[in-house]
């Protein structure tokens, strides 16, 4: 082959190699990239605002009786018991309740001392709260701004005006300033606790309940500015209650809820279509109403309850954890709080978060809190728990023959053992009563409810709600006497 025609073979092989060195390769499949018609479609997770099973970890606040959320949610003001030395009573000791104020954000705990029905004002500058020497104060970023006697120790505040009852008066507190608003004719004149009075949300309507030891009780609804009063017209009514916005207004009887709304909305819903009879309130002011697991120890199981507008019509549903005491949500939806027992008798405040996506929602029976609670429990030999989430204001000495636990109106009592309850209904002096049978020849009764949960007949856990603090019969106020029998000879429920 002639020279120059080996040269150009020898180029042109060349450029040929050159070009395959250089060609782009085929890329080779990755497991971290997704190719055109391969990518996996994703569902979207829903967050659901009613959906509150996310345990929060807050400072230990125990022996809570109730808790009242400030208006911007955060803080909480919670009444709760301390132990004292007594020399009058039996045990040698006697329960006080004390204000605590938590800080949701940091966690810290301001302590006010002794006092019950902590509420805030809007701003959240002053908080109101009642002693024992029978009067209302104001408590000012620690000092007190104000001591103020009133009829009765239930107030509302609206914006920074506290609206409260003096006589047949009904006066507001500002900044120092008192003036009367309006009076209602002396008939309605308060005298607690034989009359019971709230304000609505609002403060602009109000209700006032006369008890009476016939087991009747008179209610009526009245205008705050002017003082005017009409009968409530609703037939078998054995409770009341404000929702927390504006002026809706449940009445229960044993069979029925009853919803009225602002400009003379009013719905009837049947009871018997829940599963449950336990109510609440979502923090926008939709009815809650369903059943509560046994609060044993609490926390450790989550209840569906349906919610229901002011038309009575279903929005949905909530899922929350069964704690007891005042449950409640944060006005901005993003907590639910309540009680969990950490023992037969102890309490303990408790916080979730709402807005939980379902996917995501924590399994009750793995929390370790709630588990180390049911263990100390489970080894306790004792066989009653406490029946409701407040303050021993007499125990089982001389002629009484029970236990006195005062607590919030309306709040849950729940079953002290397993049993089937076998009375529900009016008795002289005890007012309105749930009494349930144990083994052992053991019958427990919780007297003074305002609603019962339960039916004659029905076989209910230890830690099931049955029925709510009311102040039906002879009382000094919301609580629960909780009076224990065994062969029809009173027992201290204390001891066993």
């Amino acid at each position: 082959m002639p020279r120059g025609r080996l040269c150009l073979s020898f180029v042109l092989l060349a450029m040929l190699v050159s070009a395959c060195a250089s060609a782009p390769r085929a890329r080779e499949a990755s497991a971290d990239v997704d190719m055109p018609g391969e990518r996996e479609i994703r569902p979207v997770v829903q967050v659901d605002p009613l959906r509150c099973t996310d345990r929060a970890t807050i400072p230990p606040v125990e022996h809570v009786i109730n808790a009242k959320w400030s208006a911007d949610s955060s803080a909480l003001a919670v009444a709760r018991v301390v132990t004292v030395p007594s020399h009058v009573t039996i045990t040698g000791y006697e329960e006080e309740s004390r204000i605590s104020v938590l800080n949701i954000r940091t966690g810290a705990v301001r302590e006010l001392g002794q006092g019950s029905r902590p509420e805030w004002s809007a701003s959240g500058a002053y908080l109101s709260y009642w002693r024992d020497d029978g009067y209302l104060y104001v408590n000012l970023n620690g000092t007190i701004a104000a001591k103020i006697e009133t009829s009765d120790p239930e107030v509302r505040w609206k914006g920074d005006d506290l609206y409260y009852w003096y006589a047949d008066e009904i006066r507001v507190w500002h900044a120092g300033e008192l003036r009367t608003v309006s009076r209602v004719d002396p008939e309605f004149m308060i005298h607690y606790p034989h009359d019971d009075a709230y304000f609505s949300a609002d403060a602009a309507l109000f209700t006032l309940t006369r008890y009476s030891l016939d087991g009747t009780a008179e209610r009526w609804v009245g205008e705050t500015d002017t003082g005017q009063v009409e009968p409530l017209g609703e037939a078998g009514v054995t409770f009341s209650e404000w929702g927390p916005r504006g002026e809706t207004l449940l009445t229960r009887s044993n069979t029925e809820l009853v919803l009225r709304g602002t400009e003379g909305s009013r719905s009837v819903t049947p009871l018997s279509g829940f599963a449950g009879r336990v109510h609440g309130w979502t923090a926008d002011g939709q009815l809650l109403i369903g059943a509560v697991s046994p609060t044993i120890p609490g926390g450790n199981a989550f209840d569906t309850l349906t919610v229901l507008d002011q038309l009575g019509e279903k929005t949905g549903v909530a899922i929350l954890p069964n704690l007891f005491g005042t449950r409640s949500f944060s006005p901005d939806g993003s907590y639910f709080t309540g009680v969990s027992r950490t023992g037969l008798y102890t309490t303990a405040l408790d916080l979730y978060r709402c807005g939980v996506a379902a996917p995501y929602a924590a399994v009750p029976r793995a929390d370790p809190a709630a588990r180390s609670r049911q263990a100390r429990i489970d080894q306790d030999g004792r066989r009653f728990v406490r029946p409701v989430a407040g303050e021993i204001t007499q125990f089982l000495q001389g002629a009484h023959t029970g236990v006195d636990i005062a607590a919030p109106f309306g709040s849950i009592i729940v079953a002290a053992d397993d049993g089937v309850v076998d009375a529900a209904g009016w008795v002289q002096v005890g007012g309105r009563r749930v009494c349930v049978q144990h083994a052992g020849g053991v019958e427990s009764c919780y007297y003074h409810t305002s609603a019962a949960l339960v039916v004659i007949g029905e076989h209910v856990a230890r830690g099931q709600p049955i029925a709510l603090i009311g102040m039906t019969g002879a009382t000094t106020g919301p609580h629960v006497h909780w009076e224990v029998k065994q062969d029809e000879r009173i027992i201290d429920p204390l001891a066993h």
